[in-house]
């Protein structure tokens, strides 16, 4: 690959986050390579030491670990790394995909006391904020964790599995609310 053309992937990068590509596109220098599920795609993220701190992370254009709650974000994300992690003890990337009824039911059960409608609206407006950030990948009806989750250190790691395991479970044999 030319310095011109990692030059390119890096502003794509910079500017839109984690970049999609077909499986035989050679990998950027500085660049980590996650390869999806079907092996027909890669992820291209920068490949950032673990305990980078803020200009380190500004200057590679990256947003620090955190995540701002905008509008009950955590909380979707929370539902999301749920019903897509079945298993805390593997890494989170690439998970499996989600049917997006266990995610509202997760949410419910996060979020108590909020009708149906303005759950949903919370649902996509948070998905709508993590998809564009590559939190979380959506596909019709389905979602699944994005490659973002894959930048998570050790430190991070530990704590979003200790969250997980207060994650309620979607218990889809209790009835939702009337639809």
């Amino acid at each position: 690959m030319t310095e011109r053309e990692t030059a390119l992937w890096w502003a794509k990068v910079r500017s839109g986050g984690p970049q999609q590509a077909p499986a035989g596109t050679a990998s950027p220098a500085g660049m980590r390579r996650l390869i999806e599920p079907d092996a027909q795609s890669v992820w291209f993220l920068p490949a950032v030491a673990p305990g980078a701190g803020p200009q380190v992370l500004a200057e590679y254009g990256q947003p620090a670990s955190t995540l701002p709650d905008s509008a009950g974000t955590l909380r979707v994300l929370a539902a999301c790394l749920r019903c897509c992690w079945p298993d805390p003890g593997t890494d989170p990337w690439p998970g499996r995909p989600a049917d997006l009824a266990h995610v509202d039911r997760v949410l419910e059960l996060l979020h108590p006391g909020r009708d149906r409608t303005s759950r949903q609206r919370l649902l996509t407006a948070g998905l709508r904020r993590l998809e564009t950030a590559r939190w979380v990948l959506q596909a019709p009806g389905t979602v699944r964790l994005g490659p973002r989750v894959a930048t998570w250190g050790p430190l991070e790691l530990s704590t979003v599995r200790e969250l997980w395991r207060l994650i309620p479970a979607p218990d889809l044999d209790e009835p939702q609310e009337a639809r």
